[in-house]
């Protein structure tokens, strides 16, 4: 009975979650309330706080569930010594990374949700010091991955691998941006994602 019992509170908090990311994506996150979460499940209020004290758990809870497991892959990945053309695989890695945030359908609506969620409030929030944090995680590994190949003598530049870190970091969340929230400058980056890491990460590297 106890099993039955977790197992039908597990498809509850999936089944929220999912109404939440549907109505955070088609309304905005603070024309949502946790009642309307509620009513699109079909569940009552009372099983939205028994998961969730208020939209910021939800939107953290979607990161863990539907981006977290593919980024941490991505982490592994880029700060992985690669002996065969290192430089190539920091590349491929970035860019199945932005293909993953562009072309995987529950990713790319789930970064959609976390770029606008300061909506909610003008001050420091738990849910801005969550996703600073997952940030900085990111950061760390392109330095990671950066100093591992400085000491290889790959990197044209002469700054250090945490400038580089920093300024890759501030391109890409910049180019995922413009492409989700932008519609008077709108870059297809879909399409194009390729060009504009190879555009930006050719200044790095020297030729393997």
């Amino acid at each position: 009975m106890a099993k039955k019992t977790k197992q039908e509170a597990l498809k509850t908090y999936h089944a929220l979650l999912d109404a939440a990311a549907e109505l955070f994506s088609y309304q905005g996150i603070s024309h949502t309330t946790l009642h309307d979460i509620a009513s699109k499940a079909g569940m009552t209020r009372g099983a939205v706080y028994w998961h969730f004290k208020n939209k910021e758990d939800v939107i953290k809870a979607l990161w863990d569930r539907d981006a977290a497991p593919i980024m941490q892959e991505f982490i592994t990945k880029i700060t992985a010594v690669s002996a065969a053309e290192p430089c190539n695989h920091f590349k491929n890695t970035i860019k199945e990374m932005i293909k993953q945030v562009t072309q995987n359908p529950k990713v790319s609506q789930t970064v959609r949700i976390t770029l606008n969620s300061t909506e909610i409030t003008t001050h420091q929030t738990e849910l801005q010091s969550y996703l600073e944090d997952k940030s900085f995680i990111f950061y760390q590994a392109f330095v990671v991955a950066l100093s591992n190949l400085g000491s290889q003598n790959l990197l044209k530049s002469t700054h250090s691998p945490e400038f580089l870190a920093g300024a890759l970091w501030s391109y890409l969340h910049g180019l995922v941006d413009i492409n989700m929230n932008t519609h008077i400058m709108k870059i297809d980056l879909k399409n194009n994602s390729d060009q504009l890491i190879d555009l930006f990460l050719d200044g790095y590297f020297h030729a393997e």
